[in-house]
């Protein structure tokens, strides 16, 4: 019983941080397409690799290696037609989803606060190289 409550908290955690990494936090316009999907791809992750951790320990780490292929493989697929920025943020998605499968609820919290920093405020850190690397050169 108690397997089954970290499941759903499991499938919880990884559907909200699916949905975050793709919200806009720059006051755009919220694309609700964009974000389903990345909670969808969050939640699949999430859902197959906690279902092949349950199985025997013998046969555990074959069926979560094929697992994690399977993601990768079903994520690239849907994601071949789309822009590069949304590829990755998907493939991250999934990645926060497997790490919450883990067990690891606080390592995806942490590498998706790093994802959201990053893609909020990389122009400025760009920028702030940029005109380092200029006066270096002067």
């Amino acid at each position: 019983m108690f397997e089954f409550i970290a499941f759903i908290f499991k499938i919880a955690f990884a559907t909200f941080f699916g949905a975050l990494l793709v919200f806009p936090f720059d006051g755009n316009e919220i694309d609700n397409d964009k974000v389903i999907y990345s909670s969808l791809l969050a939640l699949f992750s999430c859902t197959l690799i906690a279902v092949a951790l349950q199985f025997p320990i013998e046969i555990s780490g074959i069926v979560t290696g094929a697992s994690v292929i399977v993601v990768f493989m079903t994520t690239l697929y849907l994601n071949k037609n789309i822009d590069i920025k949304l590829k990755i943020e998907n493939i991250f998605s999934s990645i926060i989803g497997m790490i919450i499968a883990s067990g690891l609820i606080f390592q995806a919290i942490v590498f998706a606060i790093s994802i959201i920093f990053l893609k909020r405020y990389s122009n400025t850190i760009l920028d702030s190289l940029k005109i380092v690397e200029e006066e270096e050169n002067i």
